[in-house]
């Protein structure tokens, strides 16, 4: 997660509020938070932006695919709700508001939160976040360009027993292919047995350059068949569980979106993984 990281989430945010105050019913964003993210100024001209603008915006691939991208994860957290979790874990969080936008049936299941970013990020999350008065939330700065995350592991070290969530969110594309590979045998080694985890990746060969930048050598990337995604998340002690690719899930979650081809977004792919019960 390296610096330009920061503006990829600035933007993101940006976008979802757009989404959120400009968009119909069936294909607004559901993140009525991530406003507060965003400086005064930045917000009003995002609530009040042209036309042309806003159809310019609708033209992108990435667009609708962000819609589509929020919905799912939102059903992923409250999957792993249901299905006992008690330590949700938001590696990248960035403008993410989900441990708030959830915090009622957080809180009433007795569910905690770490929050995790890079030193930067997190410093100026909980400054923002600071008058809702999250006491189910806790931060940890995570660098996953890093050599290694003793904190990380310490932390969850410290924490072992009950099943537990890891959300990654628009995170894998910039971060090194090694890396990456190294975090996930991490969450595979510590986490315990029946935990989830859920992220999404750039598809081999869509836009390999992207994410390219300071440690980021190699971006992280998968290639689109489930077979191979299974074979390399097997061998890492996960269960792949569900692979939808970027266009799929536009096209499940926003109906009416494949009949213009030029708004589908094809680059990524999604998975969810059940960690293995050891043998």
């Amino acid at each position: 997660m390296a610096l330009p990281n920061l503006s990829n989430a600035m933007s993101v945010g940006r976008l979802r509020y757009i989404q959120s105050v400009r968009e119909s019913a069936e294909r607004r964003n559901p993140d009525t938070l991530v406003r507060y993210f965003l400086p005064v100024r930045e917000r009003w001209r995002s609530a009040w932006l042209g036309r042309q603008a806003l159809a310019q915006l609708r033209e992108l691939p990435f667009y609708y695919y962000l819609v589509a991208r929020t919905k799912y994860y939102d059903a992923v957290y409250t999957e792993a709700v249901a299905d006992g979790v008690r330590r949700i874990i938001n590696v990248g969080c960035g403008s993410d508001t989900r441990a708030h936008r959830f915090a009622r049936e957080l809180r009433r299941d007795g569910i905690r939160v770490l929050e995790c970013d890079q030193p930067e990020a997190i410093h100026a999350r909980q400054e923002t976040v600071k008058r809702w008065r999250a006491d189910h939330v806790e931060y940890l700065p995570v660098d996953l360009n890093a050599d290694a995350w003793p904190e990380f592991e310490t932390w969850l070290r410290a924490h072992a027993g009950a099943k537990v969530l890891v959300l990654m969110e628009g995170v894998s594309p910039y971060i090194d292919e090694d890396s990456f590979r190294r975090f996930l045998s991490v969450l595979s080694r510590e986490l315990p047995a029946g935990s989830h985890v859920a992220y999404d990746f750039k598809l081999r060969g869509a836009d390999d350059h992207f994410g390219r930048a300071g440690r980021t050598r190699m971006p992280f990337r998968l290639p689109a068949t489930t077979e191979e995604v299974a074979a390399f998340h097997e061998g890492l002690g996960f269960r792949l569980e569900r692979m939808e690719l970027s266009s799929e899930l536009s096209e499940r979650l926003l109906p009416g979106l494949s009949g213009s081809t030029s708004r589908v977004f094809r680059e990524d792919g999604l998975v969810r993984l059940r960690v293995r019960t050891a043998t």
